[in-house]
């Protein structure tokens, strides 16, 4: 059933052992309303190092079980090497990561049925089990929607932190405090810079992921300017990089 679904685990058995497991661990659990395979795995691209992304939709009452459960879960599944959860997101998934042999790592995605509604991060999903049908059909709806535009608030709110975070960074050069000023410089590239990026070509924002396939070569000499080695002028002329390509960038969005 999951080959064909997913065609593309034939060329990485160890991802399709695990994944078959896991399948085989939830099928039955009354608890589970479903299972969705994500990332790219789901939509293409995959390779050795990808990783396993699976959306385990679980109901309301039983969530806190489900998850308290999440080790004997990893260990039921294979043998893990090392795993931890991560801080949960407000409307999202919480999440439990695990490194298994090969290594493989194998994002265990928990959400909460009340939570399930047409998503971005639900197109071009697999959907694995489905017990009323309903997961189905968000994943349907999903593939329609158009990537989330920032808002008028969103952008000035932005633009506060771009201002202050420049300032922040600024004096951190000047003092010669060199880790923090690399540090600021990253959060502005990060937090600003990237998303900003993604929002002018109307795409989902996914951070760096894949960012060298999606940026334009004059996009990404831009985006190559802001990053310098550990000196001072650098540092100051990445800041430069950064106040230009945010000015050009917002006035696009806008």
């Amino acid at each position: 059933m999951i080959d064909a679904h997913l065609p593309s685990l034939d060329r990485l058995p160890q991802h399709r052992e695990l994944l078959e497991r896991a399948f085989a661990y939830f099928r039955d659990d009354i608890r589970i309303v479903g299972l969705v395979v994500g990332g790219s795995l789901a939509r293409g691209g995959v390779d050795f190092y990808s990783d396993l992304d699976l959306y385990v939709v679980v109901r309301d009452v039983a969530f806190e079980d489900v998850f308290t459960e999440r080790n004997s879960t990893a260990e039921a599944v294979g043998s893990p090497l090392f795993g931890f959860a991560v801080d949960p997101v407000a409307g999202g998934s919480t999440d439990h990561i695990v490194l298994y042999e090969g290594p493989v790592k194998f994002d265990f995605m928990y959400l909460k049925e009340s939570d399930l509604g047409p998503h971005p991060r639900w197109d071009g999903c697999v959907v694995l089990k489905d017990a009323d049908g309903r997961l189905g059909a968000v994943v349907a709806r999903s593939e329609a929607l158009e990537p989330p535009r920032p808002s008028a608030e969103d952008l000035s709110e932005l633009s506060q932190k771009f201002w202050t975070w420049c300032w922040y960074a600024f004096g951190k050069i000047e003092r010669g405090e060199l880790w923090e000023a690399l540090d600021g410089l990253h959060s502005i590239r990060t937090l600003v810079l990237v998303p900003l990026l993604d929002w002018t070509a109307e795409r989902r924002h996914e951070g760096y992921r894949r960012l060298e396939r999606k940026t334009s070569q004059e996009q990404a000499s831009r985006l190559s300017a802001t990053v310098a080695p550990m000196r001072a002028q650098a540092f100051h002329a990445a800041l430069r990089a950064e106040v230009e390509l945010f000015r050009e960038l917002r006035a696009a969005v806008l």
